[in-house]
């Protein structure tokens, strides 16, 4: 009888769990950014990353551990191939047990160090570790429909019999209990269904942390290339300006104050590269490497540009607003285990107790116990009836707490597109205004050879120039985070990085 209720119970859930485990498996799918990733040679034949990622991460398991176990698994393959062939830049990754590595990375893109992140972050493990506990209690909550062996021996002593002492054996069937035990599996299957999702969330997080670090990086990177070009065109200046000062063309004092201007310039580079360092700091923390430079950001673009466009309708399939969804359900769940509790339990019990002593024929004595059990509490309190309101207000928290994060979604997903929107209409902008400013700065050089401007004019030129090319790269960099956020948003950017095609370095 107790496994026809299970098999019902099973039924009944069975819909349910088939529908959550595809979401889930569509979302768990793209979790791992392990086949998007290239290889990267470590020294002394060590790899980092490994093979490509299952096609499900996170299957539903046969018994208690194999989601953990295949979620670790993934995650450790994702460590295994990021490895850049022909490599000539040497940087270090830190291994699992705190030392480092020598690994050849060059021109580290977005992809790999999403992956490395993804690979190496803390907060994936505790994730993992919180699957593995909501799993072992599913198995918990299900061991309620299985028998219950009972075991005992009680010693008595008395002034007629000195020692008697009675071994107890028997076993116990829960047969009904007004669905307590059923609501209790639903809960913790809703709360394992959550983990999953809090793990999806939680790579996402990562990779669109990473993402952000590594685009400010590669804008880092270009702005040194832009005041480094700075100072280049202004020296070339200063040579002009000294053979007219040779000349008796220009006075001393403008070979000066170019000198100042080339100064300012390579003061610009030193607070590029100092940005730079900052940046690459933050990576080396995410993702274990410090590489010398990384891929261009103009590649990162293209890379970028191929993502799809984030539709407000994907926000009901973020790994956040699902995970919350679970939550509710868990919490609705709860509410009908706390009614539950206030009715009693029926089951189906066998004992039999053995005496030590010997009855007048020799035997021991033993009683066999078979019988209908019916179980349960009352309390004087009123128990029930606050664990009731206190589960009822749990539930609806959890709604809210759902409706927070679709608020949260769509207000990151709409500020992102506002934000992919200005950077583009300013990335035009700055285009526009460099061409105007080289043109000017070639026409004001002329007049100024022509004593018709000084050359403060020129230099401020050649400053417009710069600033102009640093708005730009700003520009650039803002599209590219406004395009990582808005699929961040709707939980789609590890799955994007995968479909993408590697760039080119």
């Amino acid at each position: 009888m107790a496994t026809e209720i299970e098999k019902g119970f099973s039924i009944r859930n069975q819909g349910n769990q088939s529908i959550l485990h595809k979401v889930a498996s569509g979302l768990l799918v793209s979790v791992l950014v392990a086949s998007v990733l290239p290889g990267c040679a470590a020294k002394r034949g060590q790899t980092l990353l490994g093979k490509e990622s299952a096609v499900d991460l996170l299957p539903i398991p046969a018994k208690p551990g194999e989601i953990a176990a295949a979620t670790a698994s993934e995650v450790n393959k994702t460590v295994a191939g990021l490895a850049p062939q022909g490599a000539d830049t040497k940087s270090q990754i830190s291994t699992a047990d705190g030392g480092m590595i020598e690994v050849s990375i060059n021109g580290l893109n977005l992809k790999e160090a999403v992956g490395l992140a993804i690979a190496r972050h803390p907060d994936i493990s505790r994730a993992q570790a919180l699957v593995a506990q909501s799993e072992s209690e599913v198995a918990v909550a299900k061991s309620a429909w299985f028998q219950t062996i009972q075991y005992g021996v009680t010693p008595k002593y008395s002034r007629a019999v000195k020692n008697e002492s009675y071994a107890t054996v028997g076993v116990q069937q829960l047969v009904y209990d007004f669905g307590r035990s059923s609501s209790r599996v639903s809960a913790a299957q809703a709360t394992l269904e959550g983990d999953k999702f809090q793990l999806a969330d939680s790579i996402e997080s990562i990779a669109y942390n990473t993402s952000v670090t590594f685009i400010e990086l590669a804008a880092s990177q270009e702005t040194i290339a832009a005041a480094g070009r700075q100072v280049s065109s202004l020296q070339k200046t200063r040579e002009k300006i000294e053979s007219r000062v040779k000349a008796g063309l220009s006075d001393a004092s403008d070979l000066n104050q170019a000198e100042v201007a080339i100064q300012r310039a390579e003061a610009d580079v030193l607070a590029a590269q100092t940005d730079y360092d900052v940046a690459v700091g933050r990576l080396a923390e995410v993702a274990g490497v410090r590489p010398q430079r990384v891929e261009s950001l103009d590649a990162t673009s293209s890379l970028l540009a191929g993502l799809d466009g984030a539709a407000p309708a994907a926000i009901e399939n973020t790994p956040a607003v699902l995970a919350a969804q679970a939550a509710a359900r868990a919490a609705q769940e709860r509410v009908k285990l706390a009614r539950a509790n206030r009715y009693p339990s029926i089951g189906v019990s066998i004992a039999q107790d053995i005496s030590v002593l010997k009855d007048i024929y020799g035997d021991y004595q033993k009683d066999t116990w078979v019988g209908l059990e019916l179980s349960g509490d009352i309390s004087t309190g009123g128990q029930s009836r606050h664990e009731v309101s206190a589960a009822e207000a749990e539930a609806r928290a959890q709604s809210k707490s759902l409706e927070n994060e679709r608020l949260a979604a769509r207000t990151a997903l709409g500020s992102a597109q506002t934000q992919a929107a200005g950077a583009a209409a300013r990335l035009q902008s700055y285009e526009s205004v460099i061409g105007l400013s080289r043109s000017l700065l070639d026409l004001y050089w002329q007049e100024y050879t022509l004593d018709k401007r000084p050359l403060t004019d020129v230099i401020s030129a050649e400053r417009d120039i710069y600033q102009s090319e640093v708005s730009r790269i700003t520009a650039i960099a803002d599209g590219n985070i406004a395009r990582v956020k808005a699929n961040a948003a709707v939980g789609r950017l590890v799955a994007q990085l995968k479909a993408g095609k590697n760039s080119s370095k």
